[in-house]
């Protein structure tokens, strides 16, 4: 089989730049040893391509212009070769997307509100108009790339200020998410596959170091399998099988997805992440 890979620019992988280019590295390598033939490209490449001699392509791009005219450019045909899917990157890259498709699929969320530059748009209940702080400000015109991306709100000056921020940075696009108290849970997932990997947030590496908000973890007893099921849901949905994202567990082991994400790094387990992958890969 013939693939080509697309890997991810380095200002889309805030102090990860390495961890993601060692997942890409890896799944390359993984699929060359099963007898493959692959070719890989950059980001910045992507556009114009010709992928027409090519079975599969996998990508870690997130540049929404590119990604827009990939989509734009490309037949149905060659658009189904790409995993993970050109439209579930482009939904991820917008945090209010995800959340509202995890609502729609019933998947337990903090509640949220979206909004534009002084203007509600949607939020996640009827009896709602407003969340209280403390809260998450979340910027939803793009992937997070600087830690004013997502920013934690203590009060609501706290709130007036982020927004001001975002304002002035041409965000227009924002999600207020309430604070959930309880242990952070980062996971790495490929549906299709049985691969699942949890770890507390505190045991790896951070972007920008706000999961110190939630505290020592607690180590509140949860049911890993029923996080899987969820996660596999929306992935399928979404159409991006190769997924990570974050949960909050509180004393009960109810959770709540806060976070998701296309391709992350697996920098913790990537050799088993390779594997399943590049298995997910050829699957399609």
């Amino acid at each position: 089989m013939k693939i080509v890979g697309i890997s991810r620019g380095t200002v889309y992988s805030p102090n990860m730049a390495s961890n993601d280019a060692a997942i890409f590295t890896s799944v390359a390598n993984e699929l060359k040893s099963l007898g493959n033939e692959v070719d890989t490209i950059c980001e910045n490449e992507m556009v114009g391509f010709n992928y027409t001699p090519y079975d599969r392509v996998f990508t870690m791009a997130r540049d929404i212009y590119s990604l827009v005219i990939l989509e734009k450019d490309t037949d149905v045909a060659t658009q189904q070769k790409f995993l993970n899917s050109i439209d579930g990157i482009l939904t991820c890259t917008n945090k209010a997307s995800v959340a509202s498709r995890m609502l729609d699929a019933g998947i337990p969320q903090p509640e949220f509100l979206v909004g534009e530059q002084h203007r509600l748009m949607f939020c996640s209940t009827e009896s709602k108009e407003d969340i209280i702080p403390p809260l998450w400000l979340k910027n939803c015109d793009g992937s997070a790339v600087v830690p004013e991306d997502v920013v934690f709100c203590r009060t609501q000056e706290d709130v007036s200020k982020a927004l001001k921020a975002m304002e002035k940075r041409n965000v227009h696009l924002w999600m207020a998410q309430e604070h959930q108290r309880g242990d952070l849970v980062k996971f790495y997932g490929v549906e299709g596959t049985n691969f699942f990997h949890w770890q507390y947030a505190s045991e790896g590496h951070s972007k920008f170091g706000q999961e110190e908000v939630n505290g020592k973890e607690k180590g509140y007893a949860f049911d890993a399998s029923r996080i899987k099921l969820y996660a596999d849901m929306l992935a399928k949905k979404l159409r991006v099988p190769v997924y990570g994202g974050d949960v909050v567990i509180d004393e009960d082991g109810e959770f709540w997805f806060i976070d998701f994400n296309d391709f992350p790094s697996f920098s913790s387990c990537r050799a088993r992440a390779a594997e399943a992958i590049a298995q997910r890969i050829l699957q399609r």
